[in-house]
């Protein structure tokens, strides 16, 4: 499909969902104002490592799991030991950069079949049990404002059905004026300025593809 399409059906995923709602969905996900203290299990995935931004380290590994992700024990073991410094030095050609500041020209750069965050895909998707969902929330955890996360909800939300094409489409949407001032806007009335535009529209999203307009029971799943 064409990325200006699904540019589109991004966005149009989020103009359905009113900006009361959108704020409404990050005050409980991060467990703010009448949330406070219930904040989902995914808002741990929001952070910095405090050993390295380019080497995945076992406090990554965890982060993913905050997003309902277990990493498996044998890819686990390939990337903290074998593949360590190969993961390193990707990591390092990978500029910390926000998806909606990058040109087009610069997506070819950064993100393009020949960049290193497109290695960086290829390397972890060839362990063993490594799907698209895991290897998009372990590099987002490292580049959170460059890597859009995918996985079966969001896909779901917006028409994705494989994860092909979603670096672009993400891309396009951020890179529409309209767009990012709307996001800007709901994450600037949360208070979460620190929290990527990508990470914010990723959590609208799933919230709403999960249906979490009612309240929560006591015994209700929580993580994501």
């Amino acid at each position: 499909m064409p990325n200006e399409i699904r540019r589109a059906e991004i966005a149009e995923s989020l103009a359905v969902i009113t900006e009361d709602t959108a704020l409404a969905y990050l005050h409980r996900y991060y467990g703010l104002g009448p949330w406070d203290g219930l904040a989902f299990t995914g808002s741990h995935f929001d952070g910095r490592s405090k050993v390295s931004t380019n080497r995945i380290v076992a406090e990554d590994i965890i982060a993913v799991g905050c997003l309902s992700i277990h990493v498996p024990a044998a890819a686990s073991v390939e990337i903290l030991g074998k593949q360590a410094d190969e993961i390193a030095s990707l990591l390092s050609d990978i500029p910390d950069l926000n998806l909606e500041d990058i040109s087009p020209e610069q997506h070819e750069e950064w993100l393009g079949d020949e960049s290193a965050a497109f290695r960086l895909w290829r390397l972890l998707r060839q362990l063993d049990g490594v799907g698209p969902t895991t290897a998009s929330k372990l590099m987002a955890r490292k580049r959170p404002g460059l890597i859009p996360i995918y996985d079966s909800v969001v896909a779901r939300v917006t028409g994705f059905h494989t994860s092909a094409g979603t670096w672009h489409a993400w891309h396009s949407a951020l890179s529409n004026e309209a767009f990012k001032e709307s996001l800007q806007k709901i994450r600037s009335s949360a208070a979460l300025e620190h929290i990527s535009l990508l990470r914010v529209l990723d959590v609208v999203l799933w919230m709403e593809g999960k249906g979490f307009q009612q309240p929560e029971r006591v015994d209700q799943e929580v993580s994501a």
